[in-house]
C-alpha cells in the first residue's frame, strides 16, 4: 500500500522485530517528508487508515512557508510540533576551508542532532503523550524531508520497543535511497554548496540519541513518566506488537 501512496520518503515502522520476540504492528507508525501531494489516490489510501493523526515536526516558518494542504476529512487531527532546524545555521558558521571537509560538516549535523534533545524534550513528551492516548490511531509524522528529525523520533519509537539498533540505523538509512527532493530544494541546496543537506549520516543519529540518553535516561523510565502509570506504558506496549512467535 505504501508504495503506491505517492508521499515522498513514506516508510511504515511495523513488522520489525521488537526485544520481546515479536513484531511491531504495521498501520500505526508512519514516518514521511511533508506530505503536499494529494491526488485521489493519496486520498484513497488516507481515507483507509485508523483515525490517522497527522504529527508535524516542521519549525514555525518552515510551516509558514509551505502551509499543510491536507484535506479535512482524512484524518482526526493534525498537530503541529516544532522542532527548529539548526543546521543550516550552524553550517553558515563554517570557513570555505572546513567547508570541504566532511569530518567537519559531520560535527555540525552531529551537533544539530543533540539539539534535537536538548532543546526539545517537552516536545518529545509531548510527542509520546500523543501516542499514548491514541492508542489504535495510525499516527503518521513529518517534518520537511522526513530524515533528520522524523529519523529521531523513528529512533525513539524504535528503541523505546527494544528494536535492535543495528535495525534502527538501517531504518533511518534508507533515506539515503527514499527520499527524493524537489528542484527547488536541489536548488537551495546547490546554493549553499554542501550537499550532505540531502543526505543522512549513522554518526548523526548516534550523536542525538546518546543525547538523549545522557539527558533523560533509560526511554522506558522516560515514557513512563509521561503515562503516569508502568502498567499503562505495559498495556500500550502489548497493544503494538503482535503476538509472539
Amino acid at each position: 500500500m505504501l508504495n503506491d501512496m505517492g508521499i515522498n520518503n513514506l516508510r511504515d515502522l511495523g513488522g520489525k522485530k521488537t526485544s520481546e520476540k515479536r513484531t511491531l504492528k504495521k498501520g500505526l507508525f508512519l514516518r514521511c517528508a511533508a506530505p503536499t501531494e494529494w491526488n485521489e489516490q493519496v486520498k484513497n489510501q488516507m481515507a483507509a487508515l485508523n483515525k490517522p493523526i497527522i504529527i508535524d515536526f516542521r519549525g514555525v516558518q518552515e510551516e509558514k512557508n509551505n502551509p499543510s494542504k491536507i484535506p479535512k476529512g482524512l484524518f482526526s487531527k493534525r498537530v503541529h510540533l516544532p522542532i527548529e532546524p539548526k543546521v543550516t545555521e550552524l553550517l553558515r558558521g563554517l570557513n570555505e576551508v572546513d567547508r570541504s571537509k566532511k569530518t567537519e560538516i559531520d560535527k555540525i549535523f552531529q551537533q544539530a542532532y543533540r539539539k534535537y534533545t536538548t532543546e526539545n524534550i517537552g516536545t518529545f513528551e509531548e510527542f509520546f503523550k500523543i501516542l499514548f492516548d491514541n492508542q489504535g490511531s495510525t499516527i503518521m509524522f513529518h517534518c520537511t524531508a522526513g530524515k533528520d528529525r522524523t529519523g529521531f523520533a523513528s529512533a525513539l519509537i524504535l528503541t523505546l520497543f527494544g528494536v535492535e539498533h543495528t535495525t534502527i540505523i538501517n531504518d533511518y538509512l534508507l533515506s539515503n535511497k527514499t527520499y527524493k527532493p524537489t528542484q527547488k530544494v536541489e536548488g537551495e541546496v546547490e546554493k549553499i554548496g554542501i550537499k550532505e543537506l540531502l543526505k543522512v549520516d549513522r554518526s548523526w543519529l548516534n550523536a542525538g540519541m546518546k543525547e538523549f540518553s545522557e539527558r533523560v535516561g533509560n526511554i522506558k523510565d522516560f515514557c513512563t513518566k509521561i503515562t503516569s502509570s508502568e502498567n499503562r506504558l505495559r498495556e500500550y506496549l502489548d497493544y503494538c506488537q503482535n503476538s509472539g512467535e
